[in-house]
């Protein structure tokens, strides 16, 4: 039954700071301005007349005292704990927030990085696709030489043959001639390569065609000596003339080996180039895909991150204002049962100076 009004006396008064220079008058006077602090002290006042212990009194101030400070360091424990969970949580988040912050900047540097390769990738594209065209054209353009070449060579090998065929021939009819046989015997096969050499209106059977000519109106043993060395030379000619086609032939047939070879190289190059290119595009618009995806994912969890971080803040602040109000409540809790104690100790160490001071206050 005492507890109860000291206590209330106590709450009453606890947001009322009092000089410690005041006087127990002043002190009393304050606890009185407030209603439960005049009926505690109308029950004190009433158990110090009636022969109720002063020492009750300062036992049960002493009592709260220390429940108050029991409170206090339950409390300081308590905030202490949820001081370094929250310096726990506060460094995992931040931990976590440079860690979605770094992967941001990595996968912006990917796909800033990516994006650029990717243009230069299409833009060398164009330039091997380009290459390959050129490249077949070129082929092209020399394979129809080189045939063109191949067909001349063809054609002027043959025309040596025949010419050579002829010059034979010619000089078969000649030494029939020589050996006594008569002209009108071999008129035909003499016209059918008169014919044939005036054909080739080559410069080099010009003198021949003359030469068989004249033969034809007069055969004399001068003049068939004559041919048959004209005719001889004129082959000899034909010969070396044969062979130098056949070398250019066989030049040009090697040269186009040579350079069909290194354009045949040239375009798989490219080709492949292509491809790899090509392949490198599609890599990289996957790339730029991921990234993008990533970083929309890594930008959502860094903000849930910030978010978690900016409410764990209010709460360790709250926490932190709540700590401290509390603190200050008790700190002005102990300083009123302090006062109080003081009062008692100064000016009530009997129940008739308690009832004077009483009165001389109200």
């Amino acid at each position: 039954m005492r507890i109860v009004p000291v206590l209330t006396l106590i709450l009453a008064v606890a947001t009322a700071r009092v000089a410690k220079t005041e006087s127990p008058k002043e002190v009393l006077a304050q606890i009185n301005k407030d209603s439960f602090g005049n009926s505690v002290l109308s029950v004190l006042q009433l158990q110090l007349a009636t022969g109720g212990p002063v020492g009750e009194i300062q036992i049960l101030l002493n009592n709260i005292a220390s429940q108050l400070n029991g409170d206090q360091k339950k409390a300081d424990k308590v905030h202490e704990s949820d001081t370094v969970a929250f310096e726990k949580i506060i460094a995992d988040l931040e931990q976590e927030i440079a860690y979605h912050q770094s992967q941001i900047v990595a996968l912006s540097n990917l796909r800033d990085s990516t994006t650029e390769a990717l243009g230069e990738a299409e833009a060398e594209v164009r330039v091997v696709t380009s290459d390959i065209a050129n490249n077949e054209r070129s082929f092209a353009d020399e394979s129809a030489t080189r045939q063109s070449q191949h067909e001349t060579w063809v054609r002027k090998d043959a025309e040596h043959v025949d010419q050579m065929d002829a010059i034979d021939e010619a000089s078969k009819i000649v030494q029939h001639l020589q050996a006594g046989v008569a002209f009108a015997q071999l008129k035909s096969r003499f016209e059918k390569v008169q014919a044939k050499l005036m054909e080739s209106k080559h410069a080099l059977f010009k003198p021949l065609i003359n030469a068989l000519t004249q033969l034809a109106s007069k055969v004399d043993n001068k003049s068939i000596i004559k041919i048959l060395e004209l005719l001889a030379q004129i082959r000899q000619q034909l010969v070396a003339s044969r062979a130098s086609l056949l070398a250019t032939e066989e030049r040009q047939a090697a040269n186009w080996e040579v350079q069909s070879g290194h354009l045949q190289e040239e375009h798989k190059r490219l080709v492949e180039r292509k491809a790899f290119l090509e392949n490198s595009i599609v890599q990289f618009k996957v790339t730029i895909q991921e990234a993008v995806e990533d970083l929309e994912d890594q930008t959502l969890f860094l903000e849930d991150a910030e978010d978690s971080l900016a409410i764990q803040e209010r709460w360790a602040a709250e926490q932190e204002s709540q700590y401290e109000a509390q603190t200050f409540e008790r700190e002005q809790q102990l300083e009123v049962v302090e006062r109080l104690q003081e009062v008692l100790t100064q000016k009530m160490s009997a129940a008739s100076e308690f009832l004077q001071i009483r009165e001389e206050v109200f």
